[in-house]
Parts: C-alpha cells; sequence; structure tokens
C-alpha cells in the first residue's frame, strides 16, 4: 500500500510539472538586424563579381582620437578618452561601373584619464561602393561586426554596424573623409537608444580634412594615383544616453589603381 501511494505522487508530480511549462519568448531582436543583413545580401550579389576588381583602392588613416563625455556619471565616472589606431577604408570594382564593393577595418587601443583599458575593434568586410563619373567622390556602405569598451567603466559589447562614408578629393591639395555609424548592441548590457537616431543602440560619426599633396603614376597598363598628407577632424557619439564630443589628428595616405 505505501508503494502504491509513492507511484501516485510521482505521476501526480510529472503532471504538474508539464503542464506548468510555457514557451519561452520568441527573441525581439530580428527586426533590428534586418537592415545590416539587406546591406550583407546586396553586398554579396555586387561583390561577388569583384573578386578580380580591375581597379581597386583605399584610404589608410593612423591617428590619436580624444573623446569627453558629457555626462559622465552614465559611463561610471569616466569623462576622458585617449586611444591610438588605424583605420582602412577598401573598395574596388569591376571596369568603370558605378558600382562596386567595399569593407572597411578599424582598430584603436588606449585608456580612459580616470583609468581603465579603451579597446575597439571593428572588421566590417561586406559593402557597397557608389563611385561618381568624376572619381573624386566614393560613397561606402558597410557592415560587420564590433568589439569595444572600457573596463571598469564600459562593458563589454559585441556591436553589428551599419556605416556609411564619404570620401571627397577636392582638389589635389584637399580630401575630406566624413563617416557615421548605428551600432545594433548584441549584449544587453550595451542597449541603449539615442535621441539622434532612428534605431541602433549606439551612434558614431565624425569628419577629418586632410592637406597634403596627390600625384599620378603610369604603370605601364595600370595608372596609379595617391595621396597622402596630415588631417584633423572632429568626433561625435552617443551611447550609455550620454553624448561624446571629440578630436582627432593623424596621417593618411590613399592609394588606387585600375
Amino acid at each position: 500500500m505505501p508503494h502504491s501511494l509513492q507511484i501516485g505522487c510521482t505521476s501526480r508530480a510529472l503532471i504538474d510539472t508539464r503542464v506548468s511549462f510555457t514557451p519561452m519568448p520568441l527573441p525581439t531582436q530580428r527586426p533590428r538586424l534586418l537592415l545590416p543583413l539587406a546591406v550583407f545580401a546586396l553586398a554579396m550579389l555586387l561583390g561577388a563579381q569583384n573578386v578580380r576588381a580591375q581597379e581597386g583602392g583605399l584610404l589608410l588613416q593612423i591617428d590619436t582620437e580624444y573623446q569627453r563625455a558629457r555626462e559622465p556619471i552614465q559611463v561610471g565616472g569616466l569623462r576622458d578618452t585617449q586611444v591610438v589606431g588605424l583605420s582602412i577604408d577598401a573598395n574596388g570594382r569591376m571596369g568603370r561601373g558605378r558600382i562596386g564593393h567595399s569593407a572597411f577595418v578599424d582598430a584603436h587601443f588606449g585608456a580612459g584619464l580616470q583609468g581603465g583599458f579603451a579597446y575597439r575593434f571593428a572588421l566590417l568586410p561586406l559593402g557597397v561602393a557608389l563611385y561618381d563619373k568624376s572619381q573624386y567622390v566614393i560613397l561606402n556602405v558597410a557592415s560587420g561586426f564590433q568589439l569595444s569598451g572600457v573596463t571598469g567603466h564600459q562593458p563589454f559589447g559585441v556591436l553589428a554596424p551599419l556605416r556609411v562614408s564619404l570620401i571627397a578629393r577636392l582638389g589635389d591639395h584637399l580630401l575630406v573623409n566624413a563617416w557615421a555609424a548605428s551600432d545594433i548592441a548584441l549584449r544587453k548590457a550595451r542597449k541603449g537608444s539615442p535621441p539622434n537616431l532612428p534605431f541602433g543602440d549606439e551612434l558614431r560619426a565624425g569628419v577629418v580634412l586632410r592637406v597634403g599633396r596627390s600625384g599620378a603614376k603610369d604603370g605601364g597598363r595600370q595608372q596609379v594615383t595617391f595621396g597622402n598628407g596630415y588631417f584633423v577632424g572632429v568626433l561625435y557619439a552617443e551611447r550609455f544616453e550620454t553624448e561624446f564630443w571629440g578630436l582627432t589628428i593623424g596621417h593618411g595616405m590613399n592609394m588606387r589603381g585600375g
């Protein structure tokens, strides 16, 4: 008799467990990732034909960046951040068409002046480049992933950026590079709602003016154009419900062959 009662209790517990089970809600992050994924798909369709690009170019910038938070209390008391590093914009196209493939790499490391190790690494391998007739203006739209943070102040973040950049040569001595990026946070610790951004969790933007020289060299079947010089620029960002303003200075070079 006690044995039969024990079996009845076990069966009831099993039934209760099954009744109380409820399925987990579906993640709500997918709609926010549709735009970067659309860029991925478009870049794959357009860029797949550019593996053997007849024309390609890159813009390399080595710089130092300083940024100050408007409300340090939002970022654990961190007011000032200084980093150094480099970034590369690359693009290529078949023939003389208006559309090509683009990619972007960024690596910066430094420290918060109130403590902490600052780091940012981005790899945006899939993008679209749009050329104008003069080839003096290039519009790049790229996406990929980014890792960033400041130890002790800003938590480690895995982000999916959508970056738009405009590179324009103004004659033989000036070059303008302007960009803006909307970052979608893939970790809850970096979620936010920037006031000046229709979608995404973090906003980054900047514009630099480079002064230097440029030239061209005939390489037989291909002509190579190049340029280099020093630049200065302004930086802006929104994350952790506060604004960041900053300055950047450095040296850049560009090269194109085709």
